[in-house]
This record gives structure tokens, C-alpha cells and sequence, in this order.
């Protein structure tokens, strides 16, 4: 096989292609997974969070039902699973390097909120192309 069919098939896996000026990725919708957990470990709190700097926390992102007036609020979460003992797993539109954050309590009192920094690493892909992201993140009780 030729060096240019080696380098064309390379960048196909790798989700970028070979055009005659050069190479492009394609494209791709990559997920950014965060792995949460809490300082200070305790039964009985719900998780909400949002995805970006300024956001406000909520529940997970929700498309727009037919006839509705008001669009959902929108968070950039699409699932979160676990819990306030062992730790939660987020699914994320987009993975900014902020996320927003409210621990309740059982009885719907706010246990804490606010925002924090979050380094996302990529986990497969390329630098060029992209690909998906993962973050361990720890909350402040």
C-alpha cells in the first residue's frame, strides 16, 4: 500500500478526511462525560448542573415539546446519573470549562451552588479533530 493510501486511511479513523487542499475533520458530535463527586460525601442530595460559565443550574436538557410556550431551560446536561454517596456521571453537549452546580437537599433546601473550573482531557480523537472529553470533578459540601 502506498504512503498516501496509508496517510488517507489513518485520518479516516482518526474522523478527518483528505481533500485535495489539505485535511478536514469531520463531522463528528463528540460527548463530554464528568465524573462528580462531593467533598464531603452525604445521602439525600440531588444534583442539578449546567454546562458553561453564567448558567444556571436545572434539569437535564429537554427539547421543545409541540404546542409548548415556553422553551425548556437550557442547561447542556443530557443525563446524570448516580448519586450524592457515590458520585455522579454527567453527559454534556459541549464540556466548557465551567460548570454551574446546585446540591439540594431532601427537603428542598440548597445544601450548596455556585460554579467551578473543570479541565476537560480528551480521551481519544485527535488535536487537530477533536474528540470525546472527560473530567473528574469534585464539589465543595
Amino acid at each position: 500500500m502506498g504512503a498516501v493510501a496509508i496517510a488517507a486511511s489513518l485520518m479516516l479513523l482518526a474522523g478527518c478526511e483528505m481533500l485535495p487542499f489539505g485535511f478536514a475533520c469531520s463531522a463528528i458530535g463528540y460527548s463530554s462525560v464528568a465524573i462528580i463527586t462531593l467533598s464531603d460525601p452525604a445521602p439525600g442530595l440531588t444534583l442539578e448542573l449546567c454546562d458553561g460559565a453564567g448558567c444556571l443550574p436545572g434539569p437535564l436538557e429537554q427539547p421543545m415539546e409541540a404546542g409548548a410556550t415556553v422553551p425548556p431551560l437550557q442547561t447542556g446536561v443530557l443525563s446524570l446519573t448516580g448519586d450524592s454517596e457515590t458520585g455522579w456521571r454527567a453527559s454534556m453537549l459541549g464540556g466548557q470549562p465551567v460548570l454551574g452546580y446546585r446540591l439540594t437537599a431532601e427537603d428542598g433546601t440548597v445544601a450548596a451552588e455556585g460554579s467551578i473550573d473543570v479541565e476537560w482531557r480528551r480521551i481519544d480523537g485527535t488535536e487537530r479533530c477533536g474528540g470525546n472529553a472527560e473530567a473528574v470533578v469534585e464539589l465543595p459540601v
